[in-house]
């Protein structure tokens, strides 16, 4: 009994660990939220695309019922790599519209400099484009 109880301790112990270790992890480097109190979805949805279009990224799949963009470089950065992909996700709430961001760069090392760099550029065409 007392090395079941020392087991499930231990176990315990490891999934407190790892839960504490996530919570902490970089997230917002590689996804990024946004929320616009002034423009309708519509309008949201229309700037996405432009920016998504002016960062040079070329749309693969757009469902605007379920506000979801997915996207890729129109050129690759690195041909020893996947090109990056993204994904934008628009969500009409109740006084406002939420654009989350996430950048993905397949098979590359963590690079959060690249990574920023692509948010970065996102939400600045798409700021450009709400005016």
């Amino acid at each position: 009994m007392r090395l079941k109880t020392l087991g499930l301790g231990f176990i315990l112990l490891v999934l407190i660990s790892c839960a504490s270790l996530h919570q902490n992890d970089p997230i917002d480097i590689y996804q990024k939220t946004q929320s616009y109190k002034k423009f309708s979805f519509d309008d949201v949805w229309s700037a996405a695309l432009r920016s998504i279009d002016e960062i040079d990224f070329t749309v693969r799949n757009a469902t605007k019922e379920i506000g979801l963009i997915h996207a890729e470089a129109k050129m690759n950065p690195d041909p020893r790599f996947l090109p990056p992909l993204m994904n934008v996700i628009i969500r009409e709430e109740i006084s406002r519209i939420d654009v989350n961001f996430h950048i993905e760069l397949p098979g590359q090392r963590d690079d959060t400099g690249k990574r920023r760099s692509y948010v970065n550029q996102f939400f600045k065409a798409l700021k450009k484009n709400l005016k």
